[in-house]
């Protein structure tokens, strides 16, 4: 199996890296087999949900189920995952029914790994209505995924409720670059990440549990029941959507809200619009904390998007390496 694990890995790395030197089929072969192992032997069953909004696109979801079937896993779809499918932007379906799916794949004994199909918006409802009583039988559970995924994922941390990972979501690893793949792969087979090598803006040694979001995410949990304990945790930042006025605004606010006290460290992912300005943004921002802020990590709406832990622990060492 490990043998095969590896030309697997092999052929898709091969397959991205020659592009038109290999003839379609050799192509299609390498794709069709890149997921391969990616996850551990206990992991058979994996439920897939859609708690924010429905796939953008019903070939790329059809494309993703094949890929773990040809992987040896179980595919669970729930009942209403596939409804209001292909969301065209950001449409939802009733929240009624993105609850009962999330509790029903939660609650099937069968299932080892609940995975959300993409991001989008409507996530925040859900945390409201889903019954964390009946979540919280499942304390060990594995769900995956980032974005808008977020509020959930702050909400099983809150109220203790299976295991959260910051991971691409089932569309999202289609797009991922080989090391992000290769970082997937052994994140679920509960390995070590290679070390990231950041870019220090202010620069010491940290070390805590992982935490980490989507900027906009972040600050809205922060104004709910649902608001992280933050003292000690290496903190994530990732931002699709807000232009360089915008991050500062709201990395403001969480400031004044006391979210960066007595934090270990911040880290900054990919704040896609902010473009050039990026790095001004963030050496303002760090001109007003007291912890180290390091940016470069490979997190967020990006072919680099590597897995956070939300469990696991972090060290950064005085050089900006990161080790987890």
């Amino acid at each position: 199996m490990l043998r095969i694990l590896r030309l697997s890995c092999v052929r898709w790395s091969l397959a991205v890296m020659m592009g038109g030197m290999m003839s379609m089929a050799e192509a299609k072969e390498a794709e069709e087999f890149a997921w391969a192992g990616i996850f551990p032997g206990q992991i058979k069953t994996v439920a897939l949900v859609a708690p924010a909004c429905p796939a953008n696109s019903s070939e790329a979801l059809d494309r993703a189920i094949a890929r773990l079937k040809q992987a040896g896993i179980r595919v669970k779809l729930m009942p209403h995952a596939r409804e209001g499918e292909p969301a065209t932007r950001y449409e939802t379906i009733a929240v009624e029914k993105r609850v009962a799916d999330l509790e029903q794949a939660w609650l099937d004994p069968e299932v080892d790994l609940v995975w959300c199909i993409r991001g989008g918006t409507g996530t925040p409802d859900v945390v409201e209505k889903v019954d964390w009583k009946k979540l919280r039988s499942r304390p060990d559970l594995p769900l995956l995924g980032f974005s808008d995924i977020t509020a959930l994922q702050l909400a099983m941390l809150k109220e203790r409720a299976g295991h959260p990972f910051a991971a691409p979501s089932l569309l999202g690893l289609l797009t991922v670059d080989a090391p992000s793949l290769e970082n997937f792969r052994r994140a679920m087979h509960g390995k070590p990440a290679e070390p990231v090598q950041l870019l220090p803006i202010r620069g010491g040694e940290a070390s805590g549990l992982a935490l980490a979001g989507h900027l906009r995410l972040l600050e809205t949990m922060n104004r709910t029941r649902f608001r992280p304990d933050t003292a000690g945790k290496v903190i994530f930042i990732e931002s699709p959507d807000f232009h360089p006025e915008q991050v500062r605004a709201s990395l403001s606010r969480l400031r004044e809200a006391g979210f960066f006290d007595n934090c270990a460290a911040v880290v900054f992912g990919t704040l896609s619009r902010c473009g050039h300005e990026a790095e001004t943004v963030v050496r303002d921002f760090a001109a007003t904390v007291k912890v180290p802020v390091y940016m470069g990590f490979p997190y967020g709406h990006t072919s680099r998007n590597q897995v956070i832990d939300l469990r696991g622990r972090v060290v950064i060492d005085a050089g900006g390496v990161l080790r987890r």
